[in-house]
């Protein structure tokens, strides 16, 4: 397979992927697939058409989404009155992807424990049979979450 074909195949796999992950349109999962792989520093508008194939409303619009949830922006070159887009920091979307995550789990964390109260005063065998059970998944979310503040903290000291 040529590098073209590898970087068509890959395209594809990382918009499916940027489609469910993130609840992206097909088209902007693409467009930002598309950055992510580049060999150049940026596409502008027109290089988002060609490889695209789509309207140029279409792709503006994506482009706009991409750029309203801080997952490009753009530059210009000096002399040159085109936009160019490209992947905001990538440490970015890392840091903000594990704060989303990290937010999923302390509120996960909550239920359970609401869940636990409720059972241990209206529910007390079923509170006793889930006492073990609950803490180990509880222990987990901790790791878990204290895992993800470090990698955060990590990723915020590596951008300074």
């Amino acid at each position: 397979m040529s590098k073209e074909e590898s970087k068509q195949v890959l395209i594809e796999e990382l918009g499916v992927y940027f489609e469910t992950e993130y609840d992206l349109p097909p088209l902007a999962a693409r467009i930002f697939a598309n950055l992510v792989v580049t060999d150049e520093d940026g596409l502008t508008f027109e290089d988002c058409l060609e490889k695209r194939g789509a309207s140029k409303s279409s792709i503006s619009t994506s482009l706009n989404l991409l750029q309203q949830i801080g997952f490009i922006n753009y530059f210009t070159k000096s002399g040159d009155r085109k936009r160019y887009f490209k992947v905001s920091r990538k440490d970015a979307i890392f840091s903000n992807k594990l704060k989303q995550s990290l937010k999923k789990l302390e509120t996960e964390c909550k239920m359970i424990d609401k869940v636990a109260t409720y059972n241990q005063k209206y529910n007390a065998s079923k509170y006793e049979e889930n006492k073990e059970k609950k803490e180990i998944y509880l222990n987990c979310l901790e790791e878990t979450k204290r895992i993800f503040k470090q990698t955060i903290n990590d990723l915020k000291n590596f951008q300074e």
